[in-house]
């Protein structure tokens, strides 16, 4: 979790959520920034990162600014239509036991089927509160379907097929003021890591009955962050790669470590079939963690020693290290 933070007359104050996508970049919402005349204007915020009591900065606390916001262009403040925006950083964090990276769901993940769900955030507890909360918040909440959350005595059809629904039909728990730009983190019932499958974006006042919070669907915007994040790399190093992309492992292993494969070791393996598939070289204990713990639906090829064959189309790396792709 990152805590967003608008400067003040007094210091700073938390004004929204975020998730860390990479060592360089946060993702949140668009709607945090649409007050301002400039998006420069928030060169002057600060990013609060392993941060659980945001009026004690412990040690492990690290604090970084926005260089750049990216936003999608079709991205649309009255309707919150495609509500998502890239923070960039002024320099690196530091991955530590309190800053992590999260896991996103690949844009053909079926995330219906994850529904053991949370939110997080440090918004207000009471939605006629006018203060954050100064301490980290967690609830779980249920995914809703889209059609029961566009109906007629629910949100009467505001809803696109970009958003997600989570909350409860009877109100009463559900993400407020201040969680803008947090994570939605789903899993299925016997994975052991979350995926952030949604950003929260808006909602009709806070836990009312029929009115659950509002998310931006992350899967409609894996390439979007791909694209973006790869760029900026890009124009930074001078070098153009076809795909060079730090790609965020769509698994209940999200976190495992991967080794680059060798060219010589590729060159020798005969070309697969299809331009969806990657081989990485995974050590073996990892390997058979990851066997027995992948996302139903997964398909995974063992082949010699520690190489597997993995479709492309089901997930994304998130470690800064790279596969190559035979195409």
């Amino acid at each position: 979790m990152v805590s967003i933070q608008h400067k003040t007359s007094s210091g700073f104050s938390h004004i929204c959520g975020g998730t860390i996508i990479d060592e360089m970049w946060v993702v949140t919402a668009a709607h945090c920034f649409k007050h301002l005349k400039r998006k420069e204007d928030s060169y002057s915020w600060r990013l609060v990162f392993g941060a659980n009591h945001l009026s004690e900065i412990e040690p492990e606390v690290e604090i970084r600014r926005i260089t750049q916001v990216i936003e999608p262009s079709n991205y649309d403040p009255k309707k919150e239509k495609n509500d998502i925006a890239l923070l960039h950083l002024d320099m690196p964090i530091t991955f530590t036991d309190y800053v992590q990276p999260a896991c996103f769901p690949a844009p053909a993940a079926n995330v219906d089927k994850l529904d053991d769900c949370y939110i997080a955030g440090w918004g207000v507890i009471d939605q006629d509160a006018d203060e954050p909360s100064v301490v980290l918040q967690e609830a779980q909440v249920r995914k809703i379907d889209l059609k029961t959350c566009n109906s007629s005595n629910w949100y009467n059809g505001d809803i696109g097929e970009y958003n997600l629904c989570a909350g409860y039909e009877e109100g009463g728990i559900d993400s407020c003021q201040g969680d803008s730009g947090g994570p939605l983190m789903c899993k299925a019932k016997k994975a052991k890591f979350y995926a952030v499958v949604g950003v929260t974006s808006w909602g009709s006042g806070c836990a009312q009955k029929k009115k659950p919070g509002v998310y931006t669907s992350t899967k409609y915007f894996i390439k979007w962050i791909q694209t973006n994040v790869n760029r900026k790399e890009s124009s930074k190093n001078k070098i153009i790669r076809k795909r060079s992309i730090r790609k965020m492992l769509f698994t209940p292993n999200c976190m495992a470590t991967f080794t680059r494969a060798s060219d010589d070791r590729l060159k020798s393996m005969s070309k697969p079939n299809a331009s969806i598939v990657q081989y990485i070289n995974i050590p073996l204990a990892t390997r058979a963690k990851v066997i027995s713990n992948w996302s139903q639906g997964v398909i995974i090829s063992p082949s010699a020693t520690n190489w597997m064959k993995i479709p492309m189309d089901f997930f994304h790396l998130s470690k800064p290290t790279y596969s190559k792709l035979l195409l």
